[in-house]
């Protein structure tokens, strides 16, 4: 950890050069206020398991509120995890999938699980 001196002042700083505690703009606090929401992560494994699904799979899956879910889906596609898709059909029909960006959780997904089947469930 690197440290600073201001004014006489000790200023800690993280590994990436941040002062401490974290700011709004710290890197890591930005990424847990998104993957920390409720049903987030488990939307995203979902959907690594699930490459195409309808929002009342997503719903049935998760166990969620509509709104809740809803809320959730939304966020995903403004951050370019998930894309969602409407089709010109009647009755209308919409589709999520994970975009490339979201692709890229696979692996750290994969370690979740392999790091619960080492240490077993947390309660």
């Amino acid at each position: 950890m690197t440290n600073e001196r201001v004014e006489n002042q000790k200023i800690e700083l993280c590994p990436h050069g941040q002062p401490m505690p974290c700011t709004d703009d710290c890197f890591y606090r930005r990424i847990l206020s998104l993957i920390g929401k409720k049903y987030t992560l488990n939307m995203i494994r979902f959907f690594v398991h699930n490459p195409v699904a309808r929002f009342n799979k997503v719903v049935k899956e998760i166990g969620g509120s509509p709104k809740t879910v809803t809320d959730r889906l939304n966020e995903l596609c403004r951050e370019g995890i998930l894309k969602r898709e409407a089709f010109a059909e009647i009755p209308p029909r919409v589709e999520y999938s994970l975009t490339e960006k979201g692709l890229a959780l696979k692996p750290i997904m994969d370690e979740i699980r392999t790091w619960g089947e080492k240490w077993g469930a947390v309660r």
